[in-house]
């Protein structure tokens, strides 16, 4: 019996922290008592200040026009939200908003999904990394999404880089980068792009560039253009860059969701990637991240998902395979390989993915300030002293573990520690070294 009980205390301790968390409570607490920045009433939540990023700007127009908000559009609402999220990393608190605004399923469709998941009798896992690589050696063109919402994807991309520059991979095109400006993308900085201000996000970039990828910007800069329009656009933008700039060339293309579909479901939304291979006569090796993960992208696919690692438990990132093809659960046919992402798991309030297959470390730090909410580490040469609103952190967190302290997740290098309050007010910084 006592066995039991430590075995059910452990898997709590593990995986059992989907649920809003302490630090989202007591922002939502705090913006609610007064409007902290004045703000419009439009459901888009800001995150940017003259100053520079403001990652609790969101949260406060957010928590204090909520009702207000709710009103107007629910499911905007919890999706604008969901991505400011993703800046702070508070990803218990992403899943929990999920189920806030998915469609609760009918005990017809939980069992649908049951259905689904005994229906696969022979299929067997496969390490992703190693499935996809062995798959990237035969195209030029490789393309893998995300869910804007859950910066994990953009560390499992961060696992593929080195692999696929050797194997001639030259070129990292991303939606999130600008295509605003005639300069090449060098460094990462707040004028890069909105999701570039995302530390995982930041630290893809960072990475591409160390290891000798040139960035390519390719979003549509039409103004007014319909989904439609932009798709064809972006398909356009790669294919400009492949025809004229190298036609030699071996491209990694990270991009959003559906982009990267090979079919359309109908003639009114053609995604990117169906464009692309049309124009270019290249059929791109399309990776789909976001059906098999946590919340997927329904609550039909996160019913399945969660019956599915429940039958077939999961540590690592893996591919599903039945008659030596990848499959996805829910029979979607627009892609070439599915990864399926085992459920997160949590140390000191933080996702343990935070450390990269030990690229990075988890390192403790202690609020040297009473008022201290907010924990961000920036690189010491990107650290901009005189306004650090332009910097963007490598990581941040509100999230503190409960002996008090705060865990950030770092690679070697020398950091400056910012402490912020509640407004966002620098406190103090102190500097670091991780060796």
């Amino acid at each position: 019996m006592r066995k039991t009980i430590l075995i059910v205390l452990v898997l709590i301790t593990v995986y059992g922290q989907a649920q809003l968390s302490d630090g989202y409570k007591e922002l939502r607490t705090f913006s609610q008592q007064k409007e902290i920045i004045p703000t419009d009433s439009s459901v888009y939540l800001p995150m940017y200040t003259v100053k520079g990023v403001h990652y609790l700007l969101p949260f406060y127009k957010a928590f204090y026009h909520e009702k207000e908000l709710l009103k107007k559009d629910t499911i905007s609402y919890y999706q604008n939200l969901s991505q400011a999220l993703a800046f702070m990393g508070d990803q218990a608190s992403i899943q929990e908003l999920q189920k806030k605004y998915y469609e609760k399923l009918t005990d017809a469709a939980q069992t649908g999904a049951a259905e689904i998941v005994d229906s696969y009798k022979d299929a067997v896992y496969e390490d992703a990394h190693t499935y996809i690589l062995n798959k990237a050696k035969k195209n030029r063109v490789v393309m893998i999404n995300e869910a804007h919402d859950k910066p994990f994807h953009r560390a499992f991309t961060i696992s593929l880089l080195e692999d696929l520059y050797k194997a001639g991979f030259r070129y990292l095109a991303m939606e999130m980068l600008s295509n605003k400006g005639s300069n090449a993308i060098t460094r990462v900085n707040i004028t890069a792009g909105h999701y570039v201000c995302e530390p995982v996000a930041g630290e893809l970039i960072r990475k591409a560039l160390e290891l000798g990828y040139t960035l390519v910007p390719y979003e549509d800069n039409g103004q007014n253009h319909t989904v439609k329009q932009r798709e064809y656009a972006q398909a356009q933008n790669l294919y400009d860059f492949i025809g004229k700039k190298d036609s030699t060339a071996k491209i990694l293309v990270h991009a959003g969701y559906s982009h990267i579909d090979e079919g359309a479901v109908t003639d009114e939304l053609i995604p990117m990637a169906a464009y692309f291979k049309t124009i270019s006569g290249i059929d791109p090796l399309t990776i789909d991240q976001t059906h098999m993960t946590e919340g997927g992208n329904t609550s039909f696919e996160a019913s399945v998902y969660s019956q599915w690692i429940r039958k077939h438990p999961l540590t690592n990132s893996s591919v599903i395979l039945q008659d030596q093809k990848s499959i996805e659960l829910c029979g979607t046919l627009m892609n070439d390989i599915y990864v399926i992402h085992p459920p997160t798991r949590y140390s000191n309030a933080r996702p343990t993915w935070l450390a990269m297959n030990g690229w990075k470390k988890e390192i403790s730090i202690l609020p040297a300030y009473r008022t201290a909410f907010l924990v961000q580490a920036y690189y010491e040469k990107e650290y901009n002293a005189t306004n650090p609103n332009q910097s963007i952190p490598a990581d941040q967190t509100y999230l503190s573990a409960p002996n008090g302290l705060y865990y950030l997740y770092l690679r070697k290098g020398k950091y400056k520690i910012m402490f912020r309050d509640k407004q966002y007010e620098a406190l103090g910084t102190k500097d670091i070294e991780v060796l």
